[in-house]
C-alpha cells in the first residue's frame, strides 16, 4: 500500500463531503483512508459511515471517545498500512490531481517528509498559494536540519502545519513522532521535531492544500490553554536545542524567540502580569544565542517588550486573544 490518508473528524456536518469527495477523487495511487471518528455529536458518524459502504475496500472507520486532535491523528497512525501519511482537516479539501502529482513527485524522491504549499479558502474566494522563498524551491534533496534553517531565510517562509506535507510511515514510527496530547498548538512541536530527525526532505512546488477559514473554528479564538500550549513546545524544542547539529541549533534559535514573544504580547495585550513570562523570553533568547540572529524586533522585545507591542499596534500588527482571519 503506498498512502494513508488520515482523516480526524469532529463535528463537522456541513463540510465533510466536501472533504472526502476530494480525496476519494485521487487516482493512480493505491491507498486507504483512516476515518477517525473523535466523539462527534451531530451527523458526521452517519456521513463516514455513508462513505465507508460506498468505498468499502479502502475505508476504515475508527470510532472513539473524544480526545482532541492530536489523539485521533495517533489513532490513525497506529493503524495505518500505508508506506507514507497524509494528514487531511476534515473541514478542508485537496486538488486531487494536484495531489497525485505532488506525491508522485515525492515518492520518486524517496523522501522522509515531502514538503507542499497551500491555499486559503472560504466560501467566497480562493487565495494564490502561500509562499514559500526562492532558498527553499531551490533546495535540493537534504538534511531535515538544513531545510529547517532554510526556512528561515526567507521572510514568513517557516509553516509548521502538516496537512500539506507527506511522511514516510517507517521514519514517523522509528522516531516515535507522534502527536502530543492536550497540546493546541500540537503542529508547532510536531514539525520542527520533524525536519530535526529527517535525513532526506524537499519542498514540491505544487499548492494542491486548500485550507479552509472560518469564524468558530478551533483556532478562532486564544484561550489560556492555547498560550499555555505554546508555551510548553517552547520548553519541549528548547530540550532538543543541545540534541541535534548546527543547522538545527541556528534554527531553533531563531524559531523560539518568535513563538515566545507571542507570549509575551499576549499577556501585554491582556493587562496580566508579564514579568514572568519576559524573564523566561530572555533566558530563552540567551540558551539559544538569539541575538546572533540581529533580529531587531526580537531584541527590542528583550529590551523594552511594551515598546515593540506598540510599535505592532501602530502598524496594526499587534497580537491579542483573538486570532486573525488571514487576508488572501
Amino acid at each position: 500500500m503506498e498512502l494513508t490518508f488520515i482523516v480526524p473528524v469532529y463535528n463537522v456536518e456541513t463540510f465533510l463531503e466536501e472533504c472526502l469527495d476530494s480525496i476519494y477523487k485521487v487516482e493512480n495511487i493505491e491507498y486507504e483512508v483512516i476515518l477517525v471518528n473523535d466523539g462527534s455529536t451531530d451527523r458526521s458518524l452517519d456521513i463516514l459511515k455513508k462513505y465507508k459502504e460506498k468505498y468499502l475496500e479502502i475505508t476504515k472507520i475508527i470510532d472513539k471517545e473524544n480526545g482532541g486532535l492530536s489523539s485521533a491523528r495517533n489513532a490513525g497512525i497506529r493503524d495505518a498500512k500505508g508506506e507514507y501519511l497524509s494528514f487531511i482537516d476534515s473541514d478542508d479539501i485537496i486538488d486531487s490531481k494536484g495531489f497525485e502529482e505532488f506525491f508522485k513527485e515525492g515518492q520518486k524522491l524517496d523522501l522522509d517528509i515531502m514538503v507542499g504549499n497551500m491555499r486559503y479558502f472560504s466560501a467566497e474566494k480562493i487565495g494564490e498559494p502561500l509562499f514559500r522563498s526562492q532558498e527553499i524551491k531551490d533546495f535540493t534533496v537534504g538534511k531535515g536540519t538544513k531545510f529547517f534553517l532554510t526556512l528561515f531565510q526567507g521572510t514568513k517562509c517557516f509553516r509548521e502545519e502538516v496537512v500539506d506535507d507527506i511522511y514516510k510511515r517507517d521514519f514517523i514510527c522509528e522516531n516515535k513522532l507522534y502527536f502530543h496530547d492536550n497540546l493546541i498548538h500540537e503542529d508547532s512541536y510536531f514539525t520542527p521535531m520533524a525536519y530535526l530527525k529527517a535525513k532526506r526532505v524537499k519542498y514540491i512546488d505544487i499548492a494542491f492544500y486548500y485550507y479552509r477559514q472560518r469564524s468558530g473554528s478551533i483556532m478562532s479564538t486564544v484561550t489560556d490553554k492555547s498560550i499555555n500550549s505554546l508555551e510548553k513546545i517552547c520548553y519541549m524544542l528548547l530540550s532538543e536545542y543541545s540534541k541535534t547539529d548546527e543547522y538545527g541549533r541556528e534554527a531553533l534559535s531563531k524559531l523560539l524567540p518568535s513563538f515566545y514573544k507571542v507570549i509575551v504580547y499576549r499577556y501585554i495585550n491582556s493587562d496580566k502580569n508579564y514579568k514572568e513570562k519576559l524573564k523566561n523570553y530572555r533566558t530563552i533568547f540567551k540558551d539559544v544565542k538569539g541575538i546572533k540572529n540581529r533580529n531587531f524586533e526580537e531584541i527590542l522585545v528583550y529590551i523594552a517588550p511594551k515598546f515593540s507591542n506598540l510599535l505592532r499596534k501602530l502598524m496594526r500588527k499587534d497580537i491579542g486573544n483573538i486570532q486573525k482571519i488571514p487576508n488572501f
